[in-house]
């Protein structure tokens, strides 16, 4: 899908495709892909970067234009189990139009998002500060189930919980690389004179660059507690199964224990006498030492071993 926008008092328009200021295309299919190679030059590889998830952010300088490919979070779906994934968008940006590449349809119509726009330039800075705000968005929602998870279970999850807890921070491990991608992104548009910011773009530059690094930190900071919450849960469960294996032990011990007194006694309980019942009945106490004896060394033996 193309759609054409043009610049009016400071917002964007839908237009015609004459007087389009901004193409923006969305999943764009072979015939339109074919069209920006031949009509403005895109380099193809930069082109298939914008559809490839695993692409780094980058900046590239062509002879009509100036290419920008960064990274932003990919829509969120309950088909994903509880994983959030990233996604890249690519920004052309000519002297005298912007195109704008993704898979999802960007707000440039909205007022509050996309507002008070002075040049192209402006547009492909909001954009950016956009991606950012879309990731912190993201990062509200993973803390707040994390939050639920805690205080539900204090630590000790289910196994389906543990699994989204385990998909939770994969996920952060993601946007962590995305966020630093940019970062790397945001720092060489700073330092470029090609781009030619002017003193209110390079200052709205300078603040994407500090919301960007608080982006960073903050994903930082939830991927440790995640990371501490699974650890504990491991430890947790390691503990509940050293007791188990513990008991069964001591169980094991007990009922060795008990397996010597019974064989002795199987043997001789039927020739001995009983005591008070006979003059002699040194046999029966000899064999209750015996009993007595067997069993606790065993037992002291298996302590010294530690078993």
């Amino acid at each position: 899908m193309t759609k054409h926008y043009k610049l009016q008092a400071g917002r964007l328009v839908l237009s015609d495709e004459s007087e389009a200021q901004v193409i923006a295309l969305v999943s764009p299919d072979p015939e339109e892909i074919s069209a920006l190679i031949k009509n403005y030059q895109i380099d193809e590889h930069t082109l298939s970067s914008v559809s490839d998830s695993d692409e780094l952010a980058r900046l590239e300088y062509e002879d009509e234009h100036i290419a920008i490919i960064y990274k932003r979070p990919k829509n969120y779906s309950a088909a994903e189990h509880f994983q959030f994934r990233v996604a890249s968008s690519g920004i052309f940006m000519f002297e005298n139009l912007l195109i704008i590449v993704s898979d999802i349809e960007m707000p440039l119509g909205d007022e509050k998002k996309f507002s008070k726009l002075t040049s192209l330039k402006m547009i492909a800075l909001r954009l950016l500060s956009f991606s950012t705000l879309h990731f912190y968005e993201h990062l509200r929602v993973i803390n707040k189930m994390s939050n639920e998870l805690e205080e539900k279970h204090i630590y000790k999850l289910k196994k389906e919980e543990y699994l989204i807890v385990f998909g939770l921070s994969k996920s952060l491990v993601y946007y962590m690389n995305a966020i630093s991608s940019n970062e790397a992104l945001l720092k060489r548009m700073q330092i470029s004179r090609n781009l030619n910011f002017d003193e209110n773009e390079q200052e709205i530059l300078d603040d994407i660059i500090i919301e960007n690094s608080q982006c960073k930190r903050l994903t930082e900071i939830y991927s440790s507690v995640l990371e501490n919450m699974m650890s504990s849960h491991e430890m947790s469960h390691e503990s509940s199964t050293s007791s188990d294996v513990g008991s069964l032990k001591i169980l094991n011990m007990l009922s060795v224990v008990i397996m010597i007194p019974t064989s002795i006694t199987s043997i001789f309980s039927m020739n001995l006498k009983y005591p008070f019942d006979a003059d002699d009945y040194r046999a029966f106490w000899l064999v209750l030492f015996t009993m007595l004896i067997g069993a606790t060394l065993f037992w002291v033996w298996q302590i010294k071993k530690k078993w």
